[in-house]
């Protein structure tokens, strides 16, 4: 079978996507799907009949735990003391 949506292009997913893109089989995500709804996953759009990827990512993003470091809070290398101690 040719799933035209494992293309990056493909702007929504199939099940099968849904599946590789969250780690698991295409069975256990047809089994589990119910409940990922329930905690926030994207349902299959009804016109299109497949799920928008942008959806999933940002479910995916939603539930990190860990977030990026912040750029902004850049520390300077050396201390007000004067002491580098990155060079000891």
């Amino acid at each position: 079978m040719n799933d035209l949506t494992l293309s990056e292009t493909a702007a929504y997913g199939s099940a099968r996507w849904c599946a590789m893109r969250l780690g698991v089989s295409l069975s256990k995500f047809q089994r589990t799907r119910p409940l990922f709804e329930v905690e926030g996953f994207p349902k299959v759009d009804p016109l299109v009949g497949l799920t928008l990827k942008a959806d999933v990512d940002a479910f995916l993003a939603k539930r990190r735990r860990v977030a990026d470091p912040d750029p902004a809070a850049h520390h300077s290398r050396e201390t007000k003391s004067g002491v580098r101690y990155h060079e000891l």
